[in-house]
């Protein structure tokens, strides 16, 4: 009889062929990583624990090689070892600047020695001449407030104009670099200087304004299209500053002093609007210089009605000392006008020995007096006098330095 499989009886499997049956690939690579874990566990188990690592105090450190004795060194020869230069002791330097000076630069600013460190009109004394400075005077200024202030200023043909604003506050008080009141009843001797002429020169105008110290009152000349930003300047340098007004002097118009010079033979209409051109060609002074003027500064009669023009609009006035039978002082009185005239000028083209002098001058007169007004002249010269003098001013510590508002101060 023939073999038929189908009519042959099924027998059971054994565990390798249900096992070949139901195998897959994925099953097969899941069995082979964990066994491959399964290896690593055990293996990094059984290795032995490293030693502990010994602590920083107990490690060998290589040892330092021997300075040389000096012996050896002598028997250097200086191809061998050239010899070093022999730099000068430096003091002991804090860690930190002291936190409560700390140095700020200014951009562009200059560098100068000692002289912000003049008694300023906070009454804060010089430090002891040891311990002296370079320093940044821009760095440490306050700038003053951003003028002109709203209720202090008239919109008129002539360009912005000072005026009188609420409860009777004043251009020249309100403009004015701020001096504490016990200051200007302090006894010591004051000194106020107003260096004159600038804005001409741009180069010149930078140098006062950056190496004076803010004390120093500046008078900016009303020509050029650059006056309001060089007073806006000014005041974030913390001086305060005056326009320059020219006058008519003897052999004018030969000698003219400007654009819109004030006349002794002009009518007070014509004069007061020549005035306005001139107040209109900046804003944020404190009042005006004088500039030239020796014939009109001698007439009462065309002088007074520019005074009391003045007066209503709250400005101070300084007759430079050009001429010497000025009656703007005694005007100012009759006027009600606050005003000063300056005890010392120094001119344009006076020789190192001269302007020292007369800077001289101006101390003297602070000590007999107890106060002095110096106008000089914007030069080089002059200038680097004036610095170096107020230099020497820091080291005597015996007078305040203070700007031109402070004096009129003492008399309003």
């Amino acid at each position: 009889m023939p073999h038929d499989p189908l009519h042959t009886p099924l027998k059971p499997r054994g565990w390798r062929e249900r096992l070949r049956l139901r195998a897959s690939p994925a099953l097969v690579a899941f069995a082979i990583v964990l066994v491959a874990a399964a290896s690593l566990i055990a293996w990094a188990w059984m290795q032995p624990a490293p030693p502990p690592r010994p602590a920083l105090a107990e490690r060998e450190l290589p040892p330092r090689p021997a300075a040389p004795s000096p012996a050896r060194l002598a028997e250097q020869t200086p191809a061998a070892m050239p010899a070093q230069p022999q730099m000068p002791a430096q003091p002991d330097m804090p860690e930190k600047p002291p936190a409560a000076a700390p140095q700020q630069r200014h951009k562009g600013g200059s560098r100068i020695l000692d002289v912000s460190q003049l008694p300023d009109e906070n009454g804060a004394a010089p430090p002891p001449r040891g311990n002296t400075v370079t320093v940044d005077i821009a760095g440490q200024i306050k700038p003053l407030p951003p003028a002109p202030a709203r209720d202090l200023v008239e919109n008129s043909r002539y360009g912005p104009l000072p005026k009188i604003g609420r409860k009777g506050r004043r251009p020249w008080r309100v403009y004015a670099r701020p001096v504490p009141a016990e200051v200007l009843a302090s006894p010591r001797p004051k000194v106020a200087v107003i260096v004159a002429d600038l804005g001409l020169k741009a180069a010149l105008t930078s140098q006062a304004m950056r190496t004076l110290p803010p004390q120093v009152s500046l008078a900016f000349a009303p020509r050029g299209n650059k006056v309001r930003a060089l007073g806006r300047k000014a005041r974030r340098l913390g001086h305060e500053f005056f326009l320059q007004v020219p006058m008519e002097p003897w052999g004018y118009p030969a000698v003219n002093p400007g654009p819109d010079t004030l006349l002794a033979s002009a009518s007070a209409k014509a004069n007061r609007q020549r005035l306005l051109r001139l107040l209109g060609r900046a804003v944020g002074y404190a009042g005006i210089v004088t500039f030239a003027g020796q014939k009109l500064l001698q007439q009462g009669e065309a002088l007074a009605p520019i005074l009391h023009e003045l007066k209503a609009r709250g400005l101070l006035a300084v007759d430079d000392g050009t001429s010497a039978r000025s009656m703007l002082p005694d005007l100012a009185l009759v006027v009600k006008l606050p005003a000063l005239r300056a005890d010392v000028r120094i001119p344009p083209g006076l020789k190192q020995e001269e302007a020292k002098a007369l800077l001289e001058q101006a101390l003297r007169v602070a000590r007999e007096r107890g106060k002095v007004l110096a106008v000089i002249s914007a030069t080089p010269t002059n200038i680097e006098i004036l610095r170096q003098w107020l230099n020497d001013l820091s080291l005597d510590g015996s007078v305040t330095l203070l700007p031109a508002t402070a004096l009129a101060r003492l008399d309003h």
